[in-house]
């Protein structure tokens, strides 16, 4: 009996051995990327853990899954109508963090809106038929979606698929110490200077305040729009706060390695490299092509949503003037057949394993944008990286990856045929950035349990003790002034203040007397 029977085996007995749970999981927000790693999660809870789930989703699963059902967003938001990929390519609109903030928040709107908007989740809203133990929601800026908790009376669990953020830590009942936590947009360190720490309070107090005025009110309408029948059924709805306080564990991908520490409590539970498969056997094609690589291969990709058929053509050819100089060979992930005067040491494929490939032990640079998902994986196998970020997080990814040891960072603005071989020699010639990347890679993987392991225990562990409100601290119901114990303070002062003014009373009054006193004699 091989391996992979008694594996098979092995997981029918444990489901046999644990109660099976509905679950609804939301994915609203269109990212390919996003969508790729979530998938993990769905095929774990149904195919592993023998649990059901019912995804909203702008994507087809695509392969058959026993103990699931989509209910699917249609159309797809146009989100590469929304946002153009030629103006990522061509300009450096978003490498502002002011335009990076308006960026989440408007993505967050309208894929919001979008997908509420859709026939098939207005239909899914309206039905009563339906129960389930458990909500999972991707944390990605679609508050108003958590509706769905108090429609089906249901704890949630949310997956941050890119990082920690401030309003995570609020929603746990904890405040982020700007003094040495960094906003989720900037790539500080926890040792900022005093003119880092004043930026960081800067965008972390606009951050605040217009989330709070602004997006969370925006959100909120969303929600009493679209569950306006749940409403008349049941009464006053809870706003978007509430269901934000109401989140039982948040997962998040995020790590040591890249993210410093932090004050944290338990409903806070990291979980980067959920994604990370052991690696597949490759097509046999791209086995060969990485077999007899003796020089080593070079892998380029910009992820799922950027695509490399966008660059334009004079940059493209750029690149391929570069790889084609290089004595090891690459493998260019590009989108279309469009693509001329490849050199024969550059393989272009349309879709690649990317998990996969960067496992293969002739992998000796990983060319990317800089995507958490990627810069986990690549972190995780131990492969040096030149990072060419353009917008959201992977500016913090690259810069933070730099200061690691085992990557370079280049601008793709800044690329010519002379800086963008110069990087990909420094980073191939000079062995330390292998060697710290081996280092990283065994960070990286010490860890007490498997990370999607721990992902599903807490997502169970919310069911079977409804909801697990013990792991919630009551400090998410204090205001600002009382989690710092400002009214305390305030109340000493005032105290202090008024036996101040009696005491001053009581001389000015013995004074006074005193005075009298001598002017009669």
């Amino acid at each position: 009996m091989n391996a992979k029977v008694i594996t098979t085996l092995l997981a029918f007995f444990l489901v046999g051995q644990v109660q099976s749970y509905k679950i609804l999981f939301l994915v609203p927000f269109p990212g390919p990327s996003h969508w790729l790693m979530l998938k993990h999660f769905i095929r774990e809870l149904t195919e592993v853990r023998g649990h059901e789930v019912t995804c909203i989703t702008s994507f087809k699963f695509g392969e058959p899954l026993n103990r699931y059902q989509e209910v699917l967003i249609e159309p797809a938001y146009p989100i590469r109508e929304k946002f153009p990929l030629s103006a990522i390519f061509n300009t450096a609109t978003y490498s502002s963090d002011y335009n990076n903030l308006f960026l989440y928040w408007k993505m967050g709107l309208d894929t919001s809106r979008f997908a509420l908007e859709s026939q098939a989740v207005q239909q899914f809203i309206k039905r009563n038929d339906l129960s389930f133990d458990l909500v999972v929601s991707e944390q990605f800026f679609q508050e108003s979606w958590l509706m769905f908790a108090h429609k089906f009376n249901a704890p949630i669990v949310t997956i941050s698929t890119y990082g920690y953020s401030d309003f995570m830590d609020r929603a746990m009942g904890i405040l982020t110490p700007w003094s040495f936590v960094p906003h989720m947009i900037l790539d500080y360190e926890d040792d900022m200077n005093f003119l880092q720490r004043a930026y960081n309070v800067l965008v972390s107090s606009v951050d605040y305040v217009i989330r709070e005025l602004y997006y969370l009110p925006q959100q909120d309408k969303l929600a009493k729009e679209f569950f306006g029948d749940l409403e008349r059924q049941r009464g006053p709805l809870p706003s978007v706060r509430e269901l934000e306080k109401s989140i039982s564990v948040i997962l998040i991908n995020a790590h040591p390695t890249l993210t410093k520490p932090r004050p944290s409590t338990v409903g806070l539970v990291n979980i980067a490299g959920a994604h990370i498969r052991h690696p597949k056997p490759l097509p046999e094609d791209l086995q060969r092509f990485m077999d007899g690589a003796e020089h080593g291969v070079i892998y380029f990709s910009l992820g799922a949503y950027l695509q490399s058929s966008e660059i334009p053509p004079a940059k493209r050819a750029t690149l391929l003037k570069v790889f084609a100089n290089l004595k090891q060979r690459v493998i260019w992930k590009f989108e279309t057949d469009t693509i001329e005067d490849v050199p024969q040491n550059v393989m272009i494929r349309k879709w690649a394993p990317q998990n996969d490939i960067l496992a293969h032990k002739n992998v000796i640079l990983f060319i990317s944008h800089g995507g958490q998902f990627g810069t986990f994986e690549s972190m995780y196998h131990g492969v040096p990286t030149l990072f060419m970020p353009f917008f959201g997080d992977q500016h913090r990814n690259a810069l933070r990856a730099v200061r690691s040891g085992y990557a370079g960072h280049m601008m793709f603005q800044d690329v010519t045929e002379e800086s963008f071989g110069a990087r990909i020699r420094q980073l191939i010639e000079d062995r330390t950035f292998y060697t710290r990347a081996k280092e990283i890679s065994a960070l990286f993987r010490d860890t007490i349990v498997e990370p999607m392991n721990e992902s599903i225990y807490w997502m169970e562990y919310v069911v079977r003790h409804k909801g697990a409100t013990h792991l919630k601290s009551k400090a998410v119901n204090l205001s600002v002034a009382q989690y710092l114990s400002l009214d305390v303070l305030g109340a000493v002062m005032l105290v202090v203040v008024i036996l101040i003014a009696g005491v001053k009373v009581c001389c000015c009054g013995k004074t006074g007397r005193k005075v009298n006193k001598k002017k009669t004699q």
